[in-house]
């Protein structure tokens, strides 16, 4: 590929000017085309001309032609604008194409956007959502993923990235029914599912809240976010959880939430590229957050 020197070339807007000029006839057409004015027209024209030391229209009646000089580059200036419109179109294509691709937590996306996403399709229909459930342990690729939903405190802040607080959900201490009841007098005589996802030392500071230690409580490792909610949901044992992500099972009374205050709140965010995004990717946003808003712990 040869390299262009931008230098010897004159600016966008003459080369613009004088394309529409010969494609449409004449400086009033142009104009009109480009929204400006007439005058306007006739002095980028005028400038070009003068940069390449060129006549390039020349006056024909009452109208307007194009020298022998002005044809050849009216046509090669046709035919780079085709190209370059082409291949915008192109690129516009493959992105709508490719969709919103969000990196999220297994959980997030099944409790909160999956029961909802129908009213997204509803409002933007035929744009693709896809999601990999990485977790909050996963770094960050903003060149894979348009967005990354993460949990953590209030105070987090991604580097190089913007972020948007989508909701607040207070952590609750639940399990089977059954379980919960023979806790009752002693939190560690029944087992505790280890919840490896949290992050942020939660685990062990709600442990130590309640007044006990990991060296006495038997753990539960079920070895995934997934796996850890049917851990719980089969009695296996104390499930640590915000309650955003266990709501359905509370409501449903899969799960009970013990009754015991815990004074941590999990924040979910929306992690995303600085600078300009997609129309599709800003529409998800902008409704994932509205959709958030109610959910979120206070609100």
């Amino acid at each position: 590929m040869n390299l262009i020197d931008w230098h010897k070339l004159p600016p966008l807007t003459t080369l613009r000017a004088f394309e529409a000029t010969g494609r449409l006839g004449g400086y009033s057409a142009a104009a009109r085309s480009l929204n400006v004015t007439t005058a306007a027209i006739a002095q980028q024209v005028r400038k070009l001309e003068a940069d390449l030391g060129i006549a390039l229209v020349r006056r024909d009646g009452r109208g307007l032609a194009l020298t022998a000089a002005g044809r050849t580059l009216a046509g090669t200036l046709n035919d780079a604008f085709e190209q370059i419109a082409k291949g915008i179109d192109d690129v516009s294509v493959q992105e709508a194409a490719r969709g919103v691709r969000v990196s999220t937590t297994v959980r997030f996306v099944d409790a909160v956007i999956m029961p909802r996403l129908s009213d997204f399709w509803a409002k933007h229909p035929g744009v693709q959502v896809s999601f990999a459930a990485e977790g909050n342990s996963w770094d960050l690729d903003l060149e894979a993923f348009d967005i990354a939903i993460r949990g953590g405190p209030p105070d987090h802040v991604w580097n190089g990235a913007a972020q948007k607080l989508l909701l607040k959900s207070p952590f609750v201490l639940c399990g089977t029914p059954e379980l919960v009841r023979s806790s009752a007098k002693d939190l560690a005589g029944v087992p505790w599912i280890r919840d490896n996802s949290i992050g942020g030392h939660v685990f062990e500071g709600v442990v130590r809240d309640v007044g006990l230690s990991l060296a006495e409580l038997q753990l539960v490792d079920p070895g995934g976010p997934k796996f850890e909610l049917d851990a719980a949901l089969q009695g296996y044992g104390l499930h640590l959880s915000p309650e955003v992500t266990v709501k359905k099972h509370l409501d449903q009374g899969d799960l009970e939430a013990i009754d015991i205050r815990l004074d941590w709140v999990a924040c979910y965010f929306a992690v995303y590229r600085k600078g300009r995004v997609s129309n599709q990717v800003n529409n998800f946003l902008k409704w994932l957050t509205v959709t958030c808003a109610p959910l979120s712990y206070g609100a």
